[in-house]
């Protein structure tokens, strides 16, 4: 091999590990769960429009694993491709796990518009897709949700109430937070840690704003 050829393998080689595969439909839908999954992987943060509506296909045919990799990679691709779709999907009687999936993808990109799709599965008879409805929920933000929420923390089952923490930012609440028993199972009880802290964040330009007006006062 002359140094020429052998300096065209690196630059290809290297290019490669930049760009990564080129991922075509038939590689979501191999045989083999582990090939799904790279396949799936390959595509975080490299958006391919023409390959939304095959994993959001995918959904209801895959295993727990690839579901959550199908999530990611829609999250890194980001709101504006992939809500819409997101939404539509939910309004077409998706399976449970297709909708626990959508669930989680539209707490991770919070909108006010997904706000209609998210009610109707409060009351769904599965836990895990209530719980992901509470979740995308609270991950709204919104104060007047948050009497909701608090009702269902008291009522629920511990995996809607881990839902409703992971996904609870509104200021208000805090009250919810003060109100969480402190014999709360650890998970909820380090969940409660992580939601104070985007409470606090959330909180934070409204009391430099506040701080700023005092000064100039």
């Amino acid at each position: 091999m002359s140094g020429l050829e052998r300096w065209w393998q690196q630059m290809r080689a290297r290019v490669h590990a930049l760009t990564g595969p080129r991922i075509m439909p038939a590689h979501l839908s191999a045989p083999e769960a582990s090939t799904r999954w790279r396949a799936i992987r390959a595509l975080h943060q490299r958006p391919q429009p023409a390959l939304l509506a095959p994993l959001l296909a995918r959904l209801p045919h895959e295993d727990a694993l690839n579901r959550e990799a199908v999530v990611d990679v829609l999250v890194s691709w980001g709101p504006d491709m992939v809500l819409a779709p997101a939404r539509q999907a939910l309004h077409q009687q998706p399976s449970i796990h297709q909708a626990t999936s959508l669930l989680n993808l539209l707490a991770q990109l919070p909108a006010a518009e997904n706000r209609a799709v998210i009610t109707p599965w409060l009351d769904a008879d599965n836990l895990h897709l209530r719980a992901a409805a509470f979740r995308a929920l609270a991950a709204l933000g919104h104060d007047a949700d948050v009497p909701q929420l608090a009702a269902a923390l008291k009522t629920e089952q511990p995996a809607v109430q881990r839902g409703i923490l992971a996904g609870l930012c509104a200021p208000a609440g805090e009250t919810v937070l003060q109100a969480l028993s402190p014999h709360a199972d650890p998970i909820l009880q380090q969940l409660a840690i992580q939601a104070r802290a985007r409470i606090t964040a959330a909180m934070e330009p409204e009391r430099n704003s506040k701080r700023k007006k005092d000064s100039n006062d």
